[in-house]
């Protein structure tokens, strides 16, 4: 499968109209009866031969003609580019068709102009002289894939330029990726953001720095820090030989202003967490719930690890213990900012 990017500029009022009945076109009238395909796709030499009887000068935009007449194929996706957006297509067959075939019924330009076919050429206002003829020629039957993507939300900057180029079609199977990628962005309402970009490129080198750099203890410290840059009221990280507790809570932070009390777990690992993190913390959460002070009681599992056990996943949300891993925690940390970061430990 080809990616192919293909302009319907020439004769937009026509084209456009054409392309909302999923009809692709490009012009060479002079050449476009049906025998014409039969002879010449998939045969450069008597291609070229048609342009020299025809006495047209061997110009670069042939070459146009050429890939959609010859290279395009059944299921090759197709880039129109618009005023502003582009909409992506996919090929229905392999063989183009001349005017000859084409089926206009009740085909209006964008001007509201009836557009006939008469003598094998498209006319306008139901009138064959030579001032109304339409140049279009050829067309390749297709079926929308996604229609009217915003450029500047969803084409990233290698789609972007390739867009800007001045020829007819051009092949860009390179920017596959790329096409993907805004296809996949426009469905899902998620444009190229640069803070997201941002975020997710970063975060995996703050995390790698997490897990070779940090301590066990240094990694308490630093979630203390995150609290505290976040608002907390108070952060303390208790004894760990604290008297007659149940269960386990390395850091809790205070938050007066919502009257909330968050109960963390630690765990500085690499791996997957187990739920035995969960039982620690949430034990530690129910012993203190008994207390009458006002303040709603959280508990959190904050890992440096790369996720959590299914059965940790199950029994946090059975005990409605909030779980955070490595990369989302990194996240965490580029959201309030670094600034202050060396006085975490």
């Amino acid at each position: 499968m080809n990616y192919w990017l293909h302009r319907i500029s020439y004769h937009y009022e026509v084209s456009r109209p054409l392309l909302e009945k999923n009809i692709l076109s490009i012009g060479w009238a002079d050449f476009s009866e049906e025998q014409y395909i039969t002879k010449c796709v998939g045969h450069w030499d008597i291609f070229e031969k048609s342009f020299k009887d025809a006495g047209w000068d061997l110009s670069r935009n042939r070459y146009s003609l050429w890939r959609f007449l010859s290279e395009m194929k059944k299921g090759d996706i197709v880039l129109v580019p618009s005023w502003g957006t582009f909409s992506i297509f996919e090929i229905l067959e392999d063989m183009p068709y001349s005017v000859e075939k084409l089926d206009i019924t009740n085909l209006y330009d964008l001007n509201g102009n009836k557009i006939i076919k008469e003598d094998g050429c498209l006319y306008k206002n139901d009138s064959s002289s030579k001032d109304n003829i339409i140049d279009l020629g050829f067309f390749r039957n297709v079926k929308p894939v996604m229609l009217d993507i915003p450029k500047s939300d969803y084409a990233d900057q290698s789609l972007t330029a390739r867009m800007k180029i001045r020829q007819t079609n051009a092949t860009i199977t390179d920017l596959a990726e790329s096409i993907q990628n805004a296809i996949n962005g426009f469905k899902l309402n998620k444009p190229i953001n640069i803070h997201s970009l941002i975020i997710e490129e970063a975060n995996k080198h703050i995390l790698s720095l997490i897990q070779t750099q940090l301590n066990p203890d240094k990694f308490e410290y630093l979630i203390k820090w995150y609290f505290e840059k976040s608002g907390a009221s108070n952060v303390v990280i208790p004894s760990k030989n604290e008297r007659d507790k149940e269960g386990d809570a390395d850091i809790i932070a205070t938050f007066d202003n919502i009257k909330t009390i968050i109960y963390v777990q630690a765990k500085y690992h690499t791996g997957e967490t187990t739920e035995w993190a969960v039982e620690q913390i949430n034990e530690y959460k129910l012993s203190k719930e008994s207390m009458d002070d006002g303040y709603a009681k959280v508990g959190w599992v904050i890992s440096s690890g790369s996720d959590f056990s299914q059965k940790c996943y199950d029994e946090a949300k059975s005990k409605h213990i909030i779980l955070i891993n490595g990369k989302q925690f990194a996240t965490m940390l580029l959201n309030v900012g670094i600034l202050g970061l060396e006085n975490a430990f």
